[in-house]
């Protein structure tokens, strides 16, 4: 036995409800199925007990976690991804565990165990406390919910006050499992093991429980090694089988005979052993194939009902879209006929797009249509201050443009032809238009008036 005998306190954060801990920690299933896991002894399995009393109506470890949320008096909604219960696994080296087991003091370990879970966690926070008797070593599986009722802290900077709170409990697996507060359990559970011969771990240690799929490992690991070394002493007990039948030839059959007799049954013997654990091998593989099946579709059920909620969500959110977009219309609409000069141009024409390339340095391109005829124009380094209306959703494309261009810059001659418009320029100039592209028409700097005489001659 080590001289060194360590106390061990392994803390972990619950998954949703933590029912998939629940089946390993209690033994059976949600449907009340006993479950026994393979690297525990069902013939001791009802040496495990439960050393917590559960409230009235709750029958176990799960609906106890939940109890204690639903009477804990939050204020704040639990959310899905919250943890609801920490893992806390409590145990010591095999060796001195077993001499406490031994020696009559495992009630009187389990009653330090208890009282330091609940003067470090608090009374009510402590749910659910089963003794596990059927492994390899006595340990205790506690659950702690992590209600708590400081104020709220920074996760990354520990101590920093985040903000204001209202005084009352809330549910802070951060606040529970803080690195400073992991290394007190550490010194705590320690200084309540001292009387057992248990002393704290290294700090830094790596060393790490053993899980099941490792357990797994090992044993086929081991199996084939056995394997290996009786198929070994088959191929030994088979070369001695070969010298007893070359005894034939010397005349001493008696003693031949029954050499021979016991080579074979010491051959059929070792080839019973090696078939043996070769089954036994296949059922651990198979057991544990299992169980990965069975992770796997529970796994795929969560990730399902993961994606159902996430298209519903989705729908719900094109719906909502959706919703807001005809409302949108409908405003649009409203207004149009409310305000009809807010979506008309000074010119009469109709505007068939606009286009602000940059809204800081903004400049604006129209198209505008009368009956066939199209006409585009645009203006360089507009005011950034109308540009900004327009881009705020402040005022319609037609004020913008009625903003930007005067009437007569807002059409080609044709168009105003068919307008009937009479435009009067400002201070007597020519129209200024920058582009004219619209087809069937042209761009000029005389006044249309004018060109229209020209065009005459």
């Amino acid at each position: 036995m080590s001289n060194t005998q360590y106390a061990v306190c392994h803390l972990q954060r619950g998954s949703g409800n933590d029912s998939g801990m629940s089946c390993h920690i209690e033994r059976k299933d949600a449907k009340g199925k006993v479950y026994v896991p393979v690297n525990a002894d069902a013939d001791r399995t009802h040496l495990n007990r439960e050393l917590v009393r559960f409230p009235d109506g709750v029958s176990n470890r799960t609906e106890a976690i939940q109890h204690r949320i639903e009477t804990a008096g939050l204020r704040r909604k639990v959310s899905k991804n919250q943890t609801k219960a920490i893992r806390v696994m409590l145990t010591g080296t095999h060796e001195q565990m077993m001499e406490i087991a031994n020696d009559g003091k495992l009630g009187s370990w389990i009653d330090a165990n208890l009282k330091w879970l609940r003067e470090t966690f608090g009374d009510d926070n402590l749910v659910s406390c089963v003794l596990h008797m059927d492994e390899k070593t006595p340990h205790l599986h506690a659950t702690v919910v992590p209600i708590v009722t400081g104020e709220r802290i920074r996760r990354k900077r520990e101590g920093e006050k985040k903000y204001e709170t209202k005084s009352g409990p809330r549910l802070s697996a951060d606040d529970v499992m803080r690195r400073t507060k992991l290394h007190e359990y550490q010194n705590s559970y320690a200084k309540a093991m001292k009387p057992f011969g248990l002393q704290r771990g290294i700090v830094g240690s790596t060393a790490k429980h053993q899980a099941n799929s490792e357990y797994y490992r090992q044993q086929v690991i081991q199996y084939e090694e056995d394997i290996a070394k009786l198929q070994a002493d088959v191929e030994k007990a088979q070369e001695g089988r070969n010298t007893i039948l070359a005894w034939f030839g010397k005349g001493d059959l008696s003693k031949a005979k029954k050499e021979l007799a016991d080579k074979d049954v010491l051959i059929a013997e070792l080839n019973k052993q090696i078939k043996e654990l070769q089954a036994e091998k296949a059922r651990l593989q198979e057991q544990h194939k299992s169980e990965i099946g069975k992770l796997r579709n529970g796994y795929q059920k969560e990730i399902d009902k993961a994606i159902h909620q996430a298209e519903v969500a989705e729908r719900q959110f094109k719906e909502k879209d959706a919703l807001i977009d005809r409302q949108r219309k409908q405003i649009s609409l409203l207004d149009r006929k409310a305000n009809p000069q807010r979506y008309s141009l000074s010119s009469g024409a109709e505007l068939v797009r606009v286009n602000v390339s940059n809204y800081r340095n903004p400049s604006l391109h129209i198209w505008t249509r009368v009956g066939e005829e199209l006409f585009e124009n645009i203006k360089f380094q507009i005011d950034y201050d109308v540009a900004q209306r327009h881009f705020n959703g402040q005022i319609t494309d037609e004020e913008f443009v009625n903003a930007v261009f005067e009437s007569q810059e807002q059409v080609n001659g044709k168009q105003a032809e068919l307008l009937g418009a009479a435009f009067t320029l400002v201070a007597g100039g020519p129209a200024e238009v920058h582009v004219g592209t619209g087809s069937g028409g042209s761009s000029s700097d005389l006044p249309w008036g004018e060109q229209k005489k020209g065009n005459r001659r």
